[in-house]
């Protein structure tokens, strides 16, 4: 099965050499599915790995072999990947993207200095992430495994979010060059997945949200202001700030936030999830409350276009649903597809 694929935001996918994007790397890529794997799979109650804990290991002595849902089809230590995955790479380095980026923004941090808040990149060609035209090519590795499903999996990721490495810093959004894929097959997937399991604590369908809004005539800088705008909604709690937008500081940590470069004429993405229990929720902070803060801000300084949550009046489309497969269905466009047949 081909997938062509135009990039709408440049492609970040790392490479061998730690920081380099000589060309696209499957490893990138891979690793970006399977973290959506995840979330849906967990959003449909199924079993996945505790990105936290022990990953799967296969022994046939087990229940389920000791694979998790997901790792029967990404492959754990003892069992084979379900199917292989290659990359015609037709992208070039994108020289558009600035070697540092700095927000119209700053904030004072002792009684005498300001800071402005910077993002720095690669200044190599070599470095550099890529734009431009691929296709990816997914080949089923076992006879009961339909490549239909990860090619669903790819329409999902194009319409929500981003693919490859880096997407906090706006890399990996793209377009299905010949339209879209029938999205039908991972759903059956999921569904034949469903359990009763719980994940209030790692990411799932159940605890993220997926938005888009407009910024007419917005470049890339308008990533950078929104980003340091959603930090400072947690200014007075530092660590919940560092839990939820990520630091560089004690213990790196990665943002939960993404917001993706502006495409086509001031489209951005924003997405990311807030877990439903956590420490860090304290001075009367609530999984409902930073939810409803970021909800809050995008329709307030921008033109919110679309807002998905499960079980939430936020929702744009389906507000108060609480049934996680017609959720799903809404997002995988497969309500559309029905009243269309």
């Amino acid at each position: 099965m081909d997938v062509p694929i135009e990039t709408l935001t440049p492609l970040w996918t790392g490479g061998v050499e730690t920081g380099r994007v000589d060309r696209l790397h499957e490893t990138g890529i891979l690793g970006s599915m399977r973290w959506w794997m995840e979330a849906l799979v967990r959003g449909m109650g199924g079993k996945a790995c505790d990105p936290t804990g022990q990953q799967c290991l296969y022994d046939a002595t087990e229940p389920d072999d000791g694979i998790c849902d997901v790792c029967r089809v990404f492959g754990a230590t003892g069992w084979r990947r379900r199917f292989r995955l290659d990359v015609e790479d037709n992208t070039n380095p994108d020289n558009g993207v600035k070697s540092q980026l700095q927000a119209q923004r700053s904030y004072q941090y002792s009684k005498e200095n300001t800071r402005t808040p910077t993002w720095y990149f690669p200044q190599n060609v070599n470095d550099k992430p890529r734009s431009g035209a691929l296709t990816l090519r997914i080949q089923s590795l076992h006879p009961d495994f339909k490549p239909e499903v990860i090619g669903g999996l790819i329409q999902f990721m194009a319409d929500w979010a981003a693919i490859g490495a880096r997407p906090q810093m706006g890399f990996g959004v793209i377009t299905l060059t010949n339209g879209r894929l029938d999205a039908r097959p991972l759903y059956d997937w999921l569904l034949a997945t469903a359990g009763s399991k719980s994940y209030p604590q790692f990411p799932s369908l159940c605890n993220i949200f997926l938005a888009r809004i407009h910024l007419p005539g917005a470049q890339e800088q308008a990533t950078f202001n929104l980003k340091y705008d959603l930090r400072r909604l947690f200014a007075t709690d530092q660590p919940l700030r560092h839990f939820i937008m990520g630091t560089v500081k004690d213990g790196r940590m990665a943002s939960k936030i993404k917001v993706s470069r502006p495409y086509g004429d001031g489209l951005l993405r924003v997405w990311g999830w807030i877990p439903g229990e956590a420490t860090q929720y304290d001075l009367g902070w609530s999984r409902n409350k930073i939810a409803q803060a970021i909800h809050d801000h995008l329709q307030s300084n921008y033109t919110l276009q679309v807002w998905r949550e499960f079980k939430s009046t936020r929702d744009t489309v389906a507000p108060h649903s609480g049934d996680a497969k017609m959720f799903l269905r809404s997002l995988l466009g497969l309500e559309e597809a029905d009243d269309a047949a």
